[in-house]
């Protein structure tokens, strides 16, 4: 029994001496943020978004307007990120299908340091919302 303890307790301790190959953590490399183009599809609400100025944010995001609803953005520091586009995109669909869906893409751009929230509403009408996406946006030099 002691020898079977002893080679879990062993290999426990090697496993902590491992390096992270695979970069999981990039804030320790100094990465974060690096990216000069970021993309999120269907990000969860309360997702963090690390950028550096010029860096442009692709946010990718289901929608289906043939049901009456579509994203809108609702909220930004647009002192801090600039939206530089919105854009709807059919998904591919049978010949004479009516009424399939596809995503919008929204395109922003960090501007200058600080954070900011991004919140967004697939909505019909601002008293008809199915949802509402809220992200923190960080932007670092």
């Amino acid at each position: 029994m002691k020898s079977v303890i002893a080679a879990a307790f062993g290999a426990l301790m090697l496993s902590a001496c491992v390096p992270d190959i695979m970069n999981t953590e990039p804030e320790v490399k100094g990465l974060e943020g690096a990216a000069p183009v970021q993309t999120f599809t269907d990000p969860a609400s309360g997702t963090e978004i690390t950028l550096r100025p010029g860096g442009k944010l692709n946010l990718k995001l289901d929608s289906n307007p043939t049901t009456g609803y579509f994203w809108y953005l609702k909220d930004i520091d647009a002192s801090q990120v600039d939206q530089l586009s919105d854009t709807y995109n059919a998904d591919p669909a049978p010949e004479g299908l009516v009424g399939s869906g596809g995503h919008q893409l929204f395109v922003f751009e960090a501007l200058s340091t600080g954070k900011s929230n991004l919140v967004l509403s697939y909505e019909r009408s601002p008293e008809d919302v199915a949802e509402t996406l809220k992200l923190k946006i960080k932007v670092i030099e």
